[in-house]
């Protein structure tokens, strides 16, 4: 039994020992704003509220045989996840690193207290969750209490508003459950030590031990009562957690590695958490990240922690196989009961051990799936127990045990194989996985990649030690669309290589940015020649757009989307221009537009007759609309607006007439029309070409239906020759019609 303790006078007692179940209401608006501090502690802010309560020394597995009913109404409403500690030569199973590692949510190899001294410890880098909290929002009411000294003074050794040892269980009790009940604080932490005194003095197997279980347990009970005692309690969001440090061997002590010492337990009720659920995925350094979001801070992945939120866990392809594993083949040391083990693979995982010799431990020959608490027992004190950052059932390539059946010659080696991997069109991945690799002798550890099919290249060789979670980014090669992984693992009587939480991940895939080029449009919105489109995605030619998988299309009017292989030359008349790009990923871009593209390159149809000696023109046009006839009579040397028909009098007369239209196409030839002089055995003739001409007058144009009309009227000036019988023609409202087609 440790000791140091300090004695501090008990607070008056607040409430009653907590009935069997309770109920942890949902968050309401917060009602505690204002509320004054109390003995020294400042009041809390926030509706989310978090009690978590350590029970030093509790080894799980002893829990059925003792009288626990409110832990057992917390198991009831909320999660139970039991798990395995590190063991030497990572850290001894002793509270200073297990609390530790609860408070900073980081394994031993890196907060580095690893035992009772504290000696060496890094807890100024990984502070406790209590100091995150005050860093992230000072406002944030934080309680410390605990009976064994180094809780307030070292583990949480940073801001928390106040840290109280307690001395003794009972007293810490009291001094916890007056803070809950009558102040307001936002996160609690509170240490019970005595179950611990009571594995030292009697052993995990004995009736002292037992009967301390289930005075803690009373004890959790008051807490859980002063919590809901609360007058604001059913406007709170609470959350809480019990967990321990270690275990405690059946004759008493721990710090080794026998698997009563490793237990370890987190039980979680609160909302989010399903009424009597259980997983096997959740570890200690689950409940501070827990604490911090639940508090509304989130983790930085510069803090580096181990942990995750327990809300944000998920199973990767390895768990599915823990209703499959075998129980032992070859193994002794692992009891029969035990299912901890398959070569079965998960869906799309395979296993490639054509080059492993035949025979051998059952169990390990090649890759193989196990659990912790069938792996780490098979032969303690070589390192298995250090593999904490593994989850649930974790791939294994161990060649020191495969080697202690006789096998055929040749060493150890085998390839795990992963599925395929979809690719977004983003340059670069990365992989990440939980790994241990630990050496004794000669072996070799190699991760590869491949994309689509291509011959594997190396990602990362391991060639020391390496305990850690791996984030590695590998290059992506243009318009891949799939990454396949390798772990090559080769031994000879060696160590093991432990692998876990595969994945290949990138940064969101985003739809390509297409651009279109085109000339500017002239200043009457017509092309007279057709234009040419160029599409281009972030600046890329066509040729890059399909090196990076990436597909441009496009659509005139409302017509199908047409693959873009090229510059598009824009079609005779008005066509709204449309287009788009789609990743490699499938992540389609919005539809862009350049709107109505507007082309004309076709010169109006003229045409001229005589009639009663009159000359009249007439013009169609099927695009862009006409802009204007001219007259020339004096063979094209003059040319002037034709307004109105010309009559010939009693002398000859030749006219001559063009047309624009809008665009500016200029018929290409002139309509022509000769009328003879009176008296002239001559035939007047009309001629549809001739040389360019103009006339004078005033045009006047309308439009309705499919057709067009562009009237002339008026005498024009300076024929003061004409006949008689010609002008009585005009002043009868003589016209000319110029038709024309609607535009669309």
């Amino acid at each position: 039994m440790r000791s140091s303790h300090r004695t501090l006078r008990p607070l008056a007692a607040t409430a009653a020992l907590a009935a069997a179940a309770f109920v942890l209401a949902p968050a309401a608006p917060a009602l505690a704003v204002g509320t004054p501090d109390y003995a020294g502690l400042p009041a809390g802010t926030k509706t989310q509220k978090t009690l978590v309560i350590g029970l030093d020394g509790a080894t799980f597995s002893t829990f059925a045989g003792a009288t626990m009913p409110n832990l057992a109404a917390l198991r009831a409403g909320g999660l139970t996840a039991a798990s395995n500690l590190y063991a030497n030569p990572m850290a001894p199973t002793v509270s200073g690193a297990g609390w530790s590692t609860i408070a900073t949510g980081a394994w031993p190899d890196k907060h580095k207290a690893v035992d009772n001294s504290f000696a060496g410890n890094n807890l100024s880098e990984y502070r406790d969750y209590q100091t995150r909290l005050e860093t992230a929002d000072p406002a944030t009411s934080t309680l410390v209490v605990g009976t064994w000294g180094p809780i307030p003074g070292i583990v949480f050794n940073g801001t928390a508003d106040l840290k109280i040892p307690g001395g003794d269980d009972a007293n810490t009790t009291d001094v916890a459950k007056d803070y809950l009940a009558n102040g307001n604080p936002d996160s609690t932490f509170v240490h019970l030590d005595e179950v611990d005194g009571a594995g030292h003095s009697f052993g995990s197997a004995s009736q002292k031990y037992r009967d301390a279980l289930a005075v803690v347990d009373a004890q959790v009970g008051e807490l859980i009562a002063a919590v809901t005692s609360r007058p604001t309690y059913s406007a709170e969001d609470w959350l809480v957690m019990v967990t321990a440090d270690h275990g405690h061997t059946p004759t008493g002590g721990h710090g080794g590695n026998t698997p009563l010492e490793r237990e370890t337990f987190v039980i979680a009720k609160g909302a989010g958490f399903t009424p009597g659920s259980t997983r096997n995925d959740v570890k200690i350094v689950d409940i501070a990240p827990t604490v911090l979001k639940h508090q509304g801070v989130a983790v930085d992945p510069a803090w580096k922690l181990d942990g995750t939120p327990i809300s944000d866990l998920a199973a990767d392809d390895f768990d599915s196989l823990r209703g499959s594993l075998a129980a032992r083949a070859d193994e002794t040391a692992v009891a029969a009961g035990v299912a901890g083990w398959t070569h079965s693979t998960p869906a799309g995982w395979s296993i490639d051990n054509s080059a492993m010799p035949t025979g051998g431990v059952t169990e390990w020959r090649g890759w193989s799936f196990a659990t912790d608490e069938f792996w780490t027992n098979v032969d303690r004190n070589q390192g298995r127990e250090t593999s904490v950052r593994n989850r649930n059932v974790f791939a294994v390539a161990d060649s020191d045990e495969w080697d202690d059946k006789t096998h055929a010659a040749g060493k150890f080696d085998s390839t795990l194989v992963s599925p395929e991997y979809p690719l977004n069109g983003q340059p670069t991945a990365t992989v990440s996985f939980a790994t241990n690799y630990v050496i004794d002798g000669p072996q070799t550890g190699d991760v590869y990649v491949s994309f689509d099919g291509a011959e594997p290249v190396s990602v990362k060789s391991y060639r020391s030690n390496t305990n850690r979670f791996e984030q590695l980014a590998v290059d992506v090669p243009a318009g891949a669309t799939k990454a396949q992984l390798r772990f090559k693992y080769t031994g000879t009587n060696s160590a093991f290589w432990t692998v876990d939480q595969v994945g290949l991940s990138q940064e969101p895939a985003v739809a390509p940015t297409t651009t279109a080029t085109i000339e500017a449009a002239p200043a009457s919105g017509w092309y007279s020649q057709a234009p040419v489109v160029t599409l281009s995605t972030g600046g890329a030619a066509l040729a890059a757009l399909a090196a990076d998988g990436s597909t441009t299309e496009y659509q005139l009017g409302a017509g199908a989307w047409t693959p873009y292989t090229g510059p598009v030359t824009m079609p005779e008349g008005s066509t709204e221009f449309n287009f788009r790009s789609t990743s490699i990923a499938n992540v389609v871009e919005d539809a862009k537009t350049l709107g109505t593209i507007k082309v004309d390159t076709t010169a109006p149809a003229v045409t001229a007759s005589e009639s009663a000696r009159t000359a009249v023109a007439a013009a169609e046009e099927t695009g862009s609309g006409l802009a204007g006839v001219e007259s020339s009579v004096d063979g094209g040397a003059t040319w002037q607006p034709y307004t109105a028909p010309l009559t010939a009098g009693g002398g000859a007369l030749t006219v001559q007439f063009r047309a624009t239209d809008v665009a500016g196409n200029a018929s290409d030839g002139t309509a022509s029309v000769a009328i003879a002089a009176l008296g002239s055995t001559d035939t007047p003739t009309t001629a549809p070409a001739g040389s360019a001409g103009a006339g004078t007058g005033t045009t006047a144009g309308t439009t309705s239906g499919d057709a067009g009309s562009l009237a002339f009227t008026g005498t024009p000036a300076g024929l003061a020759w004409i006949g008689a019988a010609a002008a009585a023609l005009l002043a009868a409202g003589t016209t000319l019609l110029v038709r024309r087609r609607r535009t669309s």
